[in-house]
This record gives C-alpha cells, sequence and structure tokens, in this order.
C-alpha cells in the first residue's frame, strides 16, 4: 500500500512539472530565434498589454510564442 502511494506521489510531481514547463511565459521578451525560417506567430508585450505579431526563425525561442493571436490572448490576458 504504501509503495503504490509513493508511486503516486512521484507521477503526480513529475506531471506537475512538466505542466509548468510547458506553461506560456507572457513575460518573456520576444525571442525570434537564430534561424531563418519566417513563421508568423504571435507574442505578448507587456508594454502594449497586447498579443503582436512577429516572424519566428523556427528553432530556439522562449515561451512567449503562440501560433494564433487567439491562443496568445487566452494564455497571457
Amino acid at each position: 500500500m504504501k509503495f503504490v502511494l509513493v508511486l503516486l506521489s512521484i507521477m503526480a510531481l513529475i506531471f506537475a512539472s512538466v505542466q509548468a514547463f510547458d506553461k506560456a511565459d507572457c513575460s518573456l521578451p520576444k525571442e525570434v530565434g537564430p534561424c531563418r525560417k519566417s513563421d508568423l506567430s504571435y507574442y505578448y508585450d507587456t508594454e502594449s498589454k497586447a498579443c503582436q505579431e512577429f516572424f519566428y526563425g523556427g528553432c530556439h525561442g522562449n515561451n512567449n510564442r503562440f501560433s494564433s493571436k487567439e491562443q496568445c490572448e487566452q494564455s497571457c490576458m
């Protein structure tokens, strides 16, 4: 019984840490990245308090990048 509780606790911690890692961080600056692709993306601009479009290079970047304005607004506003 204790083994099952410990196992469930470990699984819950892993799940929570993965969720936290994937969560958008709307306070981060826009990050185009070093690659040369031009994907239309959106980021939350803390100065204007609005989602703005930008061209993402296709690699690296950060968690303040969304594929649509609606997705950005749902996550950050």
